[in-house]
């Protein structure tokens, strides 16, 4: 078994836990799962805090009791997240979880009561031990795993089979140190943990990464630096120059303006490609026999020209197709993202004049 964790481990895993916990509270709070995750972190986050001020866990100081408390409730969010994660009805989450956390809660204060944490280890009182604290661990790692090997063969990106196998590897570790501390506690007659260790905290540490992987997307997406957020930055100056030549295809969103990226993206998707069709009857005929999307963008600037000097809309060019004609809403996007890119290449100067 692993030694007692040194304070400069501690330290700072205990501040990115912290700053990770903090980060999810603020970006990463919208299902009834995060927040089941959320609660759970905070609450193991405050039991680390403890044993920083007070590494003497076993005695009956308030750091103890607030250890004792929070660890509980930190078990009972994560039972509740391993249930839910299991096929549980999430409709059920929050009366489930209020009966779980009275459970905690109540387990927690009967081994505060009498002569406190301080006195010797009676067998009620480590059975209490393992009832409040190993069984649940237990059976949150079970539930866990099964639900991993449950979803690992539906994975389709690699990433997603690398997180589950991390999570596995965690719940499988859950289960093997909750029947390791089961049996310890009963054949030492050790109520509770007397300190943090090594193990323990670098298995803390590896549940604060796995924890920050939906923080770093969320940030991603707040602050444009994801791969939407860079699409739409591409995708702007070509949506706006159509758009402005073709007013009539913008899509008036029925309350309020559209915020998230991806229903952006896809707006701006689906009204580039309304304006493109529309300004077939504008586009001239394909006489220099340039190939590529080069020849193509420089005849749709051309196309905008025409229509602002008003010109005649042509019947044989609304005839037209546009290259992309018929593919996916993927395929879509992929070729107006390199219409996108060649697009100020070939404005002319009338155009760049009139943009807004």
């Amino acid at each position: 078994m692993s030694g007692a964790a040194p304070m400069w481990l501690m330290v700072p895993v205990f501040l990115m836990q912290a700053s990770v916990t903090l980060g999810r509270w603020l970006l990463v709070n919208d299902t009834r799962a995060d927040r089941l995750i959320n609660r759970a972190l905070t609450f193991s986050a405050v039991c680390v805090l403890s044993a920083l001020v007070d590494t003497d866990l076993g005695a009956d100081g308030w750091s103890s009791k607030v250890f004792l408390v929070c660890g509980a409730l930190a078990l009972a969010s994560v039972y509740g997240l391993a249930e839910l994660f299991d096929g549980a009805d999430p409709a059920l989450v929050r009366r489930r979880q209020w009966a779980y956390d009275v459970l905690a809660v109540s387990g927690a204060v009967s081994l505060l009561l009498g002569d406190g944490l301080a006195a010797p280890a009676t067998w009620w009182r480590t059975a209490l031990w393992v009832a409040i604290f190993q069984l649940p661990m237990a059976a949150a790692g079970v539930r866990t795993v099964r639900a991993c090997l449950r979803e690992m063969p539906r994975t389709r990106s690699r990433l997603e089979r690398i997180a589950y196998s991390a999570l596995l590897a965690t719940a499988a570790y859950w289960c093997a140190a909750a029947l390791f501390a089961s049996a310890t506690s009963v054949l030492d007659g050790v109520a509770y943990p007397t300190q943090w260790t090594v193990a323990s905290c670098l298995v803390y540490l590896f549940v604060a990464i796995l924890s920050a992987i939906p923080l770093a997307r969320a940030f991603g997406a707040r602050s444009g630096l994801d791969r939407t957020g860079r699409e739409l930055r591409t995708l702007q100056p070509l949506w706006r120059d159509l758009t402005a030549a073709v007013p009539e295809v913008v899509l008036r969103p029925a309350a309020g303006r559209i915020t998230e990226p991806d229903s952006r993206l896809y707006r701006m998707v689906v009204e580039t490609r309304d304006a493109l069709q529309h300004l077939r009857m504008y586009m001239p005929r394909d006489g220099s026999g340039e190939p590529g999307i080069a020849a193509y963008a420089r005849r749709i600037s051309q196309a905008v020209d025409a229509k602002a000097a008003g010109a005649a809309p042509s019947v044989e060019g609304a005839a037209r197709e546009i290259p992309y004609a018929g593919q996916d809403l993927d395929a879509e996007l992929g070729y107006l993202l390199e219409l996108a890119r060649a697009w100020p290449g070939v404005l002319s100067e009338p155009s760049r004049a009139n943009r807004r």
